[in-house]
């Protein structure tokens, strides 16, 4: 119960943040870090063997997992966190409930970006557009007939682009969605849902 307000805590500071700014503090993870080692703690001193072994598999196959697409630039470092400390949650459904949670958060967002047109096909907007709104990972730099690919790291793409772009400069892009925010509302729905619907289990945990 107290790790999983306290991860909760952090996934709705982080989601406000990711939304606002596609930004995530280091800081914002504290207090979920802390929640990750009380659950892990009260498990070893409670519970050991295999609802032990089974929490740090969790931790350790989903974390690996998101490390991975980090390492391959495919998501974001707070993408990668917010990953692993949704697998340190210690309800026994956990990570799957929070992340159909979040997977339904997704969908609906992302079939509201598509419908505006904001997805479902690369765009080019004005560089100080780009500069202004933090929602756009980078693909191109394009000036009169030239294209010039930035790296395809998503944790770098932006700063190649502030980096080599000159003033009048188009920038060829693609929608970046929030993903810590859609981790974050799901997890928080998760955990609304288990308080309402099965609040013994809730009490029970760590």
């Amino acid at each position: 119960m107290y790790a999983q307000l306290l991860i909760a805590a952090s996934f709705a500071v982080a989601a406000y943040g990711d939304v606002k700014e596609r930004a995530v503090s280091d800081l914002v993870w504290v207090p979920a870090l802390v929640g990750a080692g009380y659950a892990i703690y009260f498990v070893y001193a409670n519970l050991p063997g295999p609802d032990l072994e089974y929490l740090l598999l969790k931790i350790a196959v989903v974390g690996g997992i998101a490390l991975v697409f980090t390492v391959l630039g495919a998501i974001g470092q707070a993408d990668a966190i917010a990953m692993a400390l949704i697998a340190s949650d210690p309800y026994l459904l956990s990570p799957l409930a929070p992340l159909f949670a979040s997977a339904a958060v997704a969908l609906a967002h992302i079939g509201y970006e598509y419908l505006v047109g904001n997805t479902g096909s690369d765009l080019v907007i004005p560089l100080k557009r780009f500069l202004r709104e933090q929602c756009w990972i980078p693909k191109a730099i394009v000036s009169g007939d030239v294209r010039t690919e930035v790296a395809s790291d998503v944790n770098v793409a932006r700063e190649d682009v502030e980096a080599r772009a000159q003033a009048g400069a188009m920038i060829e892009v693609r929608y970046g969605v929030p993903t810590v925010a859609y981790l974050g509302i799901g997890y928080v729905a998760y955990l609304a849902y288990l308080v309402l619907f099965n609040y013994g289990a809730f009490a029970s945990l760590p």
